[in-house]
């Protein structure tokens, strides 16, 4: 039997006949039936964004003190406020700096002042509560002053700081006593039951007692022959007042007695107990110098209270924001904890008056807390002069938020759904930052183990490389 093979033909159209249901040739052509003659859509990156939130764009301009690397387009990140200022692309100095705690706020704020030195920009650190600004000073040459028990160094509230060259005894005295009266008020205020406001009595007789301590109508004026001062002699003009101030009154010396009592038993807490010897030193000099490229005060060794520890933050930078008044320069002053000072509303609005004037000054606040609502917290009062610090702030920078913190950032900062949800991922020393809106996704690049490296780092105690001390039990 006889097999017979069948051999099948089949159809098929060649390679070079075009088929117009596959589109145009090419290896990785479309599937079509005709070619698109669409014109082309050009577009900025400004508008863009709208759509696509972290397009990377142009970033800034790489001039000042060097960051680290923009995440998205791969380019340096560099940021000097004064800088972006002139060039008008920040209408404000001010900066707010967020994170939880080892997410590597701290260790930016140390990198933008050591670094900013090399630019001529100095910093001042009012109040350093856990004390590691101490070593960053120290390695920079500048000025430390220790507070606390024990501690040989004082700060006098009201030390005269050097006159400005070119201004009169005329001009200089009215700032000094009313720089002088705005932190009495707030001082007294804070320790006052209920932080109550001040009377017009009491406010006048902080006024009278000031000029009578410092026996200015006695020497006509000339404010190198003034009585030093110190808040042990307020203290007594208050509790004890001269028929002189009760003249000013137009009391006599009893009535304004009563009515100066309350307020000369608070300033007096600030000389006794466990305040005493921390404000109220007798030495006409408080050792600042406006010249220094670093200064901090280290009250590391107050523990009493955050009441205690929030009083001498207000006065240490009261007393650095008048050694170094009408001495314009740029210089950052960085409020490390500031969301201790949100319960007491009068010490706020100081800190609030301090970043309005900015502008006058050259002086770029420095914000540091663990989350935005740190800054919203105690009085309605308190939280308004926090919203205005906030809003002062041209530049926010965020580093990881925990997730349940998210509405409210959101809502004050002014954060879309893409930036905010990003928060709770973000790795250590990688932040969210924001200047003038304008977001950008920054790493803090720092050369591990250099000296740099181990003046920032405060996370190094909690590490297993980090060595026992001498003696310690294995």
């Amino acid at each position: 039997m006889s097999t017979r093979r069948q051999a099948s033909v089949g159809w098929a159209l060649p390679d070079r006949v075009p088929r117009p249901w596959l589109g145009p040739p090419g290896r990785r052509a479309g599937r079509v039936l005709h070619r698109m003659t669409l014109p082309a859509h050009v577009e900025s990156t400004a508008q863009l964004r709208g759509m696509f939130p972290w397009l990377a764009g142009v970033g800034l301009p790489t001039a000042g003190t060097y960051i680290g690397q923009e995440r998205f387009s791969g380019s340096p990140f560099c940021f000097d406020p004064w800088r972006l200022y002139s060039l008008g692309l920040l209408h404000d100095a001010g900066i707010f700096i967020a994170g939880v705690i080892g997410s590597g706020k701290s260790a930016l704020a140390k990198s933008l002042c050591t670094r900013g030195v090399a630019f001529g920009r100095r910093f001042a650190v009012p109040g350093d509560i856990r004390g590691e600004w101490v070593p960053v000073v120290q390695a920079l040459g500048g000025r430390v002053l220790r507070l606390g028990p024990g501690m040989t160094e004082r700060l006098n509230a009201l030390a005269m700081p050097p006159k400005p060259d070119g201004m009169t005894d005329d001009r200089w005295w009215p700032i000094v006593r009313s720089h002088w009266e705005e932190l009495l008020v707030a001082l007294v205020r804070t320790l006052l039951p209920e932080q109550r406001a001040l009377t017009m009595d009491e406010r006048t007789a902080l006024e009278t007692a000031l000029t009578t301590a410092t026996r200015r109508h006695d020497v006509g004026g000339d404010l190198s022959r003034l009585r030093p001062i110190h808040l042990g002699l307020l203290v007594d003009l208050l509790l004890d007042p001269t028929p002189d101030m009760a003249e000013q009154h137009h009391l006599d010396p009893a009535t304004l007695r009563d009515r100066t009592h309350d307020i000369g038993l608070a300033i007096r807490a600030l000389t006794r107990g466990s305040l005493a010897g921390l404000l109220d030193d007798d030495r006409p000099d408080n050792q600042l110098d406006w010249r220094d490229a670093a200064t901090v005060v280290d009250i590391s060794r107050v523990k009493t209270s955050d009441t205690a520890v929030a009083l001498v933050m207000a006065t240490t930078q009261s007393v650095i924001e008048l050694a170094f008044a009408h001495r314009p320069g740029h210089r950052f002053t960085v409020y490390d904890e500031a969301w201790r000072l949100n319960r007491f509303p009068a010490l706020m609005a100081r800190t609030n008056a301090g970043q309005k004037v900015s502008r006058a000054t050259g002086n770029a606040t420095l914000l540091l807390c663990h989350r935005a609502t740190d800054m919203l917290g105690g009085t309605p009062e308190s939280q308004f002069h926090g919203r205005a610090l906030l809003a002062d702030c041209g530049t926010r920078i965020l580093y990881r938020q925990r997730s349940d913190q998210l509405a409210v950032t959101a809502a004050e900062l002014h954060l879309d759904d893409n930036q905010a949800c990003l928060l709770p991922l973000l790795e250590q020393g990688t932040a969210l930052w924001k200047v003038n809106d304008q977001p950008y996704l920054v790493d803090h690049l720092v050369l591990r183990g250099g000296r740099e490296w181990h003046l920032i780092d405060t996370d190094q105690t909690m590490r297993d490389d980090y060595p026992e001390p001498t003696g310690a039990a294995p």
